[in-house]
């Protein structure tokens, strides 16, 4: 699993990875400072950008919820939407609370199998 939390962040992924042209565009309009309100970009509140690999797709997710258990799979009542299959990966929104999202950027591949791939599928926006 990769986390994107700034522009610097994106130096984690070659550039010719898949998922490259997709982080870069949510970055670049995801991650960005608050002028209007006078205040920074906070992850933590604000929210990220999550890649998920191959190995992540059925253990804890301890790099955003280190104190808990909870799985991708664990997420599947909880998107608040999944865009189709961009560059090979969707885009699946969970919404933490009211300011703070995580955007996960999930590959479709062959190793996405189970519940896990039918509840993506079932909540794609199209």
């Amino acid at each position: 699993m990769l986390l994107f939390k700034s522009a610097a962040d994106l130096r984690q992924l070659p550039t010719d990875h898949p998922a490259y042209p997709l982080i870069a565009d949510l970055v670049q309009r995801l991650i960005v400072d608050w002028h209007m309100q006078h205040r920074s970009y906070a992850p933590e509140d604000d929210g990220f950008i999550c890649l998920i690999q191959e190995g992540d797709q059925d253990r804890p997710l301890h790099e955003i919820w280190p104190d808990d258990s909870i799985t991708l799979l664990d997420l599947r009542y909880s998107w608040e939407g999944i865009m189709p299959a961009r560059h090979g990966h969707w885009q699946a929104i969970f919404l933490a609370n009211n300011e703070a999202g995580i955007v996960f950027v999930i590959p479709d591949a062959e190793w996405i199998t189970g519940e896990l791939r039918e509840s993506i599928l079932e909540n794609l926006d199209v």
